[in-house]
């Protein structure tokens, strides 16, 4: 049988899966792990005996972390999600859209941090995706456009783009490199990147995501997509913004770091 959810209703109701997801769940659970692991990785979903997402983030909560099968469940289940987030890239890939990026990166971002934080205190908000994984998703979407857009107008507010960097802040950034290997390998450092990188203007975000993408600010090749050339912004301009967002981001990972 499977696992009662906990997340209560305003009347004091525990919430309840759909019929057909508690189904598929209770056969799903007749099969040996391997067995499982091999439906769930079968894709599209519109497949013959493909896993719905509901159940596939169930098996992902209730499987152990340290479990080998955990892992390949995870994994399906990422590619579900990233399924109903929006493309940034147009069919050619020589673009991106900005907004559409920050959209899908800030969704993705919360969606583990979620799934993280449900592996040692169980997690009530993703009791809604168990029962409608598409209006969960969809619904996160819409939060987080919101969000980008009051940022964007904070931003075209607040920062001076074209400002000359301060010494302290050519200081700051000097040898460091927010995605160096050997800090992402750390515990946590990723979760306190992502966070860090969510408090920039959004300018700033913009070019630090690019730049984790490993779009270069400009190229002397014109087919190549770039930094400068996505944001209709100068070099300069781009390289500032960098310097600026870097020294934000290794002061803030030092103070976090060191609570």
């Amino acid at each position: 049988m499977a696992r009662p959810l906990r997340k209560v209703t305003r009347e004091g109701n525990l919430y309840v899966r759909r019929t057909i997801v508690e189904a598929e769940i209770g056969e799903l659970e007749k099969l040996e792990p391997n067995e499982l692991v091999a439906r769930c990785q079968q894709w599209p979903e519109s497949a013959p005996g493909a896993v719905s997402p509901e159940a596939l983030l169930y098996f992902v909560r209730t499987t152990d972390a340290a479990s080998p099968h955990h892992e390949p469940l995870l994994r399906a289940l990422m590619r579900s999600v990233l399924h109903r987030l929006p493309k940034p890239d147009n069919v050619d890939g020589t673009t991106t859209d900005l907004a559409e990026l920050s959209i899908r990166d800030r969704v993705m971002d919360t969606f583990v941090d979620r799934l993280l934080g449900d592996q040692s205190e169980y997690d009530d908000k993703l009791d809604y995706f168990e029962i409608n994984f598409n209006g969960a998703m969809a619904k996160d979407r819409l939060d987080a456009g919101a969000q980008i857009r009051v940022e964007q107008n904070r931003s075209a507010e607040l920062l001076n783009e074209d400002d000359e960097i301060t010494a302290e802040v050519e200081k700051a950034v000097e040898h460091y490199d927010p995605f160096d290997p050997d800090e992402l390998d750390k515990k946590d450092y990723r979760r306190l990147l992502n966070g860090a990188i969510d408090t920039l203007p959004l300018l700033q975000k913009q070019i630090i995501e690019m730049l984790r993408r490993d779009i270069p600010i400009m190229s002397n090749d014109p087919s190549v997509p770039t930094i400068s050339k996505v944001l209709g912004k100068a070099e300069k301009t781009i390289r500032n913004q960098r310097d600026r967002a870097f020294a934000t981001l290794r002061r803030r990972l030092e103070r976090k770091e060191g609570l």
